[in-house]
């Protein structure tokens, strides 16, 4: 089949738009996957602060049951 000078051009419109779509694809790719690693991070980081919170409240309490162990001793 041979292709007019119009359809020639639309076909180069379409293979140049089908790399750019290509190329967008797989940028939305790469950021969902750091996205969703930064996220897995986030998620890790404030595991390990709630841990840490929950050992000083553990802490507090059995200083303030000393405390009141202290007191009641007196």
């Amino acid at each position: 089949m041979d292709y007019t000078q119009e359809q020639r051009a639309i076909i180069a419109r379409m293979s140049d738009l089908s790399t750019r779509y290509h190329a967008a694809v797989a940028r939305q790719r790469d950021e969902q996957v750091k996205t969703g690693q930064t996220m897995i991070d986030a998620v890790a980081t404030l595991t390990a602060a709630m841990e840490r919170s929950n050992e000083l409240t553990t802490l507090f309490l059995e200083h303030g049951d000393a405390f009141r162990e202290f007191m009641d001793s007196l």
